[in-house]
């Protein structure tokens, strides 16, 4: 492996052992390439070996003109969106972002939502998938603050209440989110097929966006059902009346 790296036998014992901790970009390089590790995985290195290049406080957040501009942004989408930083919380959604997941509690945190909200494993038709992914996406956001006060309460609190989740963790698997295609089972609308883009929000300390876009007619006009508002009691919808013809 040290030849591989272009590294000396000795100083890779020391990286392994931990007596080196702060291996120049060069080693670093080397060591992914030996490796063969994705992009993911690299930059992952990187952060881990490099910590002041990293995110710094316990708190991503974003200054308050910015998350207002970030809020009219969402307010003005047609589709499902949701702002999340690095730790997966929910720091703001959309109408139909909400009405997307309603009936799931917790909603503050989608690792928490995905894991510990009672109808999760029914509503999201691909848990066991989901779940991994989700683990993986939180362990390479999270990079060299994995061990901040606000992360460990988080995983303190998902180790505790699922088993699914310690085991994942432990896998050490890294993730990251560009596009996905997800299958819900929406409490009222029924099937929901959503494509999910992730967009990166330079300088915001890992801040992204995540709108859920349509992937065929019916989730479509689903999406229309959902955010129709609901008809007083004792009365038809008429679009189920017209669907029902």
């Amino acid at each position: 492996m040290a030849f591989l790296a272009g590294i000396s036998t000795d100083y890779y014992v020391r990286l392994e052992q931990g007596r080196e901790r702060r291996p120049s970009r060069a080693v670093v390089e080397g060591l992914s390439e030996a490796l063969l590790l994705d992009d993911v995985a690299t930059r992952y290195l990187r952060e881990l070996s490099d910590p002041g290049a990293a995110f710094g406080g316990e708190a991503p957040c974003m200054d308050t003109d910015r998350l207002d501009a970030v809020h009219q942004l969402l307010d003005s989408m047609t589709v499902p969106a949701l702002l999340v930083n690095r730790w997966l919380d929910v720091v703001d959604s959309n109408t139909l972002g909400d009405l997307l997941h309603e009936g799931l509690d917790p909603r503050d945190n989608y690792a928490r939502l995905v894991f510990l909200a009672p109808g999760a494993p029914a509503f999201f038709t691909e848990w066991p998938e989901l779940a991994r992914c989700m683990v993986a996406a939180l362990r390479a956001q999270a990079g060299p603050e994995a061990g901040s006060a606000r992360l460990t309460q988080l995983l303190k609190e998902l180790t505790a209440h699922s088993e699914g989740f310690e085991a994942a963790w432990r896998e050490h698997h890294l993730y990251e989110k560009t596009i996905d295609r997800k299958r819900f089972r929406h409490p009222r609308v029924g099937s929901l097929v959503l494509d999910q883009h992730v967009l990166e929000l330079p300088g915001s300390e890992g801040h992204r966006i995540w709108a859920f876009h349509p992937a065929d007619d019916a989730t479509s006009n689903a999406l229309l059902r959902l955010a129709s508002p609901a008809p007083p009691s004792g009365r038809p919808n008429p679009q189920t009346v017209e669907a029902a013809m």
